[in-house]
């Protein structure tokens, strides 16, 4: 992971300090921790991966204590707004069997798409640089499941290539569903 997503990760900007990639950090942890998703009753619906959150906090913390500002590098590529909170439009969206297409630049569409699978499963990697997203998913009845984006940038959008595999001992669902879900996530306001 590199210092931008990690920034992208745990909603950091350019010229934080320690303390403020702390509290956000202990923030994070406080919602998506297992012990209390468990607590509330779902194992995965909304969830981040801990291991995630850890790996992002010790990528800026090492680039914080080389910085001779004690600062997050402002050549940090970070977002506007905190990865893990809802933008407040809806943003036009559809998919044809294993392709989801995002009427939106391919920065603010791995944006919404990084939250929409966060509403879905737990976030098992994050890549913005290579246009990678990897949701693990649980079908009712059936195996978990990994579902990994790769986004493309378009002239009018961003197309989302969609593949999914069992990661238990059971064959892999139909994606479609997956797909269906996502779309609902992507075009619904907050």
């Amino acid at each position: 992971m590199d210092l931008g997503d990690a920034c992208n990760v745990l909603g950091v900007a350019s010229g934080s300090t320690e303390k403020d990639v702390q509290i956000a950090f202990h923030d994070l942890m406080r919602i998506h921790h297992p012990d209390v998703v468990s607590a509330i009753g779902d194992s995965t619906a909304g969830t981040v991966d801990p291991s995630l959150l850890t790996e992002a906090y010790a990528v800026i913390v090492a680039s914080l204590r080389t910085s001779p500002e004690g600062r997050v590098p402002t050549n940090a590529r970070t977002i506007h707004s905190p990865p893990l909170s809802s933008a407040s439009s809806s943003i036009a969206s559809e998919h044809d069997g294993d392709t989801i297409w995002i009427e939106a630049p391919p920065d603010e569409a791995y944006q919404r798409l990084l939250e929409a699978a966060a509403g879905l499963g737990g976030i098992g990697h994050v890549d913005r640089t290579l246009g990678l997203l990897e949701v693990i998913v649980r079908f009712e009845g059936g195996p978990s499941c990994s579902v990994l984006m790769t986004l493309q940038g378009r002239a009018h959008g961003t197309d989302v290539f969609c593949e999914m595999e069992s990661i238990e001992a059971e064959p892999t669902p139909a994606i479609l569903p997956v797909l269906d879900a996502l779309v609902e996530q992507l075009l619904t306001p907050t």
